[in-house]
């Protein structure tokens, strides 16, 4: 691709670049080089250039440190075991609502139950023709009809 310079480059911006792309300029956006060469004719560019290029060359000698053995599958196990207890627990949770919902509808029930029912007391003599039941009577049997043929 061809270089094309969008216009002189400022010191400020120079530095920038050379901060954050190092002292080779074929490692900066393209779209900057031609700029930046331009600028690094200077001495002070010049200067900047030659310092990010020692500091460069000393971390393309820094080699990593072998891992521990075995890291990397403690880590993905890890991982997955939490994501387990994770969607055990969101499932759960969801199962433990519906119990509570339904003791919660028992409770509720049966609380109804003991304020709409007739209070009796072992005082009360309940005399039923067997058409009474807990909730009133329902009438005698009498205005049942079934129309037989």
């Amino acid at each position: 691709m061809a270089e094309h310079i969008a216009g002189p480059m400022s010191a400020e911006r120079f530095a920038e670049m050379v901060d954050a792309y190092g002292g080779d300029i074929g490692r900066w956006p393209q779209d900057e080089r031609a700029a930046a060469r331009a600028h690094a004719r200077s001495a002070e560019a010049a200067g900047m250039l030659e310092r990010a290029a020692d500091l460069d060359s000393l971390l393309d000698t820094y080699v990593l440190k072998a891992g521990h053995e075995g890291l990397d599958g403690r880590i993905v196990a890890k991982f997955v075991h939490r994501s387990r207890m994770r969607n055990l627990f969101r499932f759960g949770s969801a199962g433990i609502g519906l119990v509570g919902i339904g003791i919660a509808g028992a409770l509720a029930g049966s609380i109804a139950i003991a304020i709409l029912a007739p209070n009796l007391t072992s005082d009360t003599v309940i005399a039923s023709d067997g058409t009474a039941t807990m909730f009133g009577d329902v009438g005698p049997d009498a205005a049942i009809r079934q129309d037989s043929q």
